[in-house]
């Protein structure tokens, strides 16, 4: 009965916790964007699509030329031949995999220094809406160019690199630990980031530009190098994404999924990793109870749309956070640097000297 019971339900824990490992890649790259370099980028949801349009379009026309596919790019029957492909070829599925990735974060990395220029003459508000038509910008191109994802009907037989797995539990479960590892690897390499010299770099150039400039640091080009680390990491998310779903369509990369992202960091707390897993925990959990497949499962039925209840709730949360806990769940702390530590240390033992020395006269002179 317990095994029954584990079945059933197994593939929507591996379901949450592949996309809470996706959306914490995403959130913690909007966190070194926006909570410590304070570049409001609104337009995230744009770098995510670039990685998930990388991987689709990579692996697409690989497999077509590779495994000389002549039906349409965009046909039913080219999106079967890909998935049969792949799950008979694993290693290149794995290559495919490895590229998409690799590439990814570069395309997107680019794309983030391209999109840092605007950062460089607008400031705050201005700045966000920009970043958003961006994000949009791309949206709209892509669903109405069959080149790229196939417009509106979306590029179909993007296999998971483990499709060779027969047993789609495992397989699941598999691909549930890669995400896992990658959200992992994110979280340190941003983390040591942040107690970085660079990490206080991005706070001074956030508290005060002008200040930082004044002091000859190069406020432009540590912004470029902010937005080019935080796109590439949301780009890898994306690629991730699309290798889950197993296809990419253009209308999944609406300016919801950035707000969404953005909650995910205010509520855990800006500039404060840790912080910011919680808040990512929150809000997946959230979006994934209100969810028409999930809802349908407890045998809830809706007649509405439920994406628009998201929206709703998404601003009521953003609403209520800034107005009675704008510091977030774990506030933001002091940078922690080895250097801090140093100090700390040699403070310790100045401390001790003196106490001791102290000990010492007091002795002598009772003697």
């Amino acid at each position: 009965m317990q095994i029954e019971f584990l079945a059933s339900y197994m593939p929507i824990f591996t379901s949450f916790i592949v996309l809470f490992a996706i959306y914490l890649i995403a959130a913690l790259s909007l966190n070194m964007e926006y909570g410590y370099g304070g570049i409001p980028n609104f337009g995230h949801v744009f770098f995510i699509s670039v990685g998930a349009y990388m991987a689709g379009v990579l692996t697409a026309r690989t497999v077509d030329y590779i495994a000389g596919i002549k039906a349409g790019y965009c046909s039913g029957q080219a999106s079967v031949l890909r998935t049969e492909y792949l799950s008979s070829h694993p290693m290149e599925a794995i290559a495919i995999f490895v590229a998409s990735l690799v590439l990814g974060a570069i395309i997107g990395g680019l794309f983030g220094y391209a999109a840092s220029y605007p950062a460089l003459r607008l400031k705050e508000d201005f700045l966000a809406i920009t970043l958003i038509f961006i994000g949009d910008m791309g949206r709209i191109i892509a669903r109405n160019e069959e080149g790229i994802v196939c417009a509106l009907t979306g590029l179909t037989g993007i296999a998971n690199p483990l499709s060779f797995i027969k047993d789609v539990g495992t397989r699941s479960i598999a691909y549930a630990l890669i995400v896992v590892a990658f959200a992992v690897l994110t979280y340190i390499y941003v983390q040591r980031l942040a107690k970085s010299p660079f990490g206080r770099l991005l706070k001074a150039v956030r508290d005060d530009d002008l200040a930082a400039m004044a002091l000859g640091k190069v406020v432009p080009r540590v912004r470029g190098e902010i937005m080019i680390i935080g796109s590439a990491l949301a780009a890898i998310a994306g690629v991730l994404r699309t290798f889950y779903i197993q296809g990419v369509v253009a209308d999944d990369f609406q300016p919801l999924i950035t707000f969404l992202v953005l909650t995910m960091v205010i509520l855990g707390g800006m500039a404060n990793n840790k912080g910011v897993i919680l808040g990512t925990l929150i809000m997946t959990a959230l979006d994934q109870f209100i969810s028409p497949s999930f809802l349908s499962l407890l045998g809830v039925s809706v007649e509405f749309d439920v994406t628009y209840m998201k929206y709703i709730i998404i601003g009521v949360i953003i609403i209520l956070v800034l107005m009675f806990r704008p510091q977030g769940a774990i506030p933001e702390g002091p940078v922690e640097t080895p250097a801090l530590e140093l100090s700390r240390s040699s403070e310790w033992d100045v401390e001790e000297k003196l106490e001791i020395g102290g000990e010492e006269e007091s002795s002598s002179s009772s003697e």
